[in-house]
């Protein structure tokens, strides 16, 4: 018995889909450790924060780490493809324990459980990969949100056929995170703030997404399903295409009232603005719709 009990204690098994990790103490107990400073520091910014976790590496953590330090540089490390294309399931589910913990130590409405219980109970349970993959880009995008105040990637294009991805699903979580990160929350408060000329700033330097303006990237009808970021559960499709659709809304609008006719009716006849199928996700079904029959009489 005692035996089979220190077995137990060696090892912590991650199972998901076909990949399988393996735990041994030291993983386990600097896997915890790294969910705690994550917690403390989300943005991972600082070098006393990279050299905190650095000072965690094993085999098993060395990626994970090496992304934390890149997100917390601020610049355009991240975007390189040992970080952008997508880790494998086994190293996902040890990115959704930092998610956990961070959550576990934030909730109000309950008393915190201990960080490594609430690991063990991460590492136990079968964990819709969708969850975990949009986890992981949501993590690291910190980043690469803050290299975007100051940087341009207008000369940068992500090849979605290389990064990875298992099908379209996968394409298009990552295609809302780069979205989310650069542009969504961005084009709201210019256009609040009534900025049309910082705001088409903005959009020129966008990224490119397999060659295209990112407006272009239409291959987003993909299954729904239940997502929780935190407490509620919510459609992935409904909210994902609301903001998406709402900031092409707003960069045509804010293009036809700059005068430049051609680009806007670029952006809208090549664009999801005008796939009516997309509609029933948005707030602005009805404006949307009125506008795809205007442009069909």
């Amino acid at each position: 018995m005692k035996q089979v009990l220190a077995f137990i204690g060696l090892y912590f098994i991650v199972i998901c889909g076909n990949a399988q990790t393996q735990l041994t103490d030291k993983d386990f107990n600097n896997l915890v450790a790294l969910g705690e400073l994550y917690s403390g520091n989300n943005m991972a910014k600082g070098d006393k924060f990279a050299q905190a976790v650095d000072a965690l590496r094993t085999p098993v953590l060395d990626h994970m780490i090496d992304a934390l330090i890149a997100t917390g540089k601020q610049d355009s490390t991240i975007l390189e493809n040992r970080f952008m294309t997508r880790p494998d399931n086994a190293e996902l589910k040890l990115w959704y324990v930092l998610h956990e913990i961070h959550y576990n130590r934030i909730d109000t409405s309950k008393k915190p459980l201990p960080n490594p219980d609430v690991a063990r109970q991460v590492l136990a349970r079968d964990i819709d990969e969708r969850w975990l993959l949009d986890n992981y880009y949501y993590s690291i995008n910190t980043g690469l949100a803050m290299f975007f105040n100051a940087g341009d990637l207008s000369h940068h294009n992500f090849d979605l056929d290389k990064l990875g991805f298992k099908n379209d699903t996968e394409k298009a979580i990552f295609f809302y995170g780069i979205m989310d990160a650069l542009a969504n929350g961005r084009f709201r408060v210019l256009q609040y703030l009534k900025k049309p000329d910082k705001l088409n700033e903005l959009n020129l330097k966008m990224p490119q997404f397999n060659g295209k303006a990112y407006f272009y990237y239409t291959n987003l009808n993909i299954p729904d399903f239940d997502y929780m970021r935190y407490k509620e559960t919510e459609s992935y499709q409904k909210k994902q295409i609301d903001r998406f659709l709402n900031t092409l809304l707003i960069q045509f609008m804010n293009t036809a009232s700059l005068g430049d006719k051609f680009r806007a009716r670029e952006i809208y006849y090549n664009s999801i603005l005008y796939k009516p199928e997309y509609f029933k996700y948005s707030g602005s079904k009805d404006n949307l719709q009125m506008m795809f029959d205007k442009a069909n009489k």
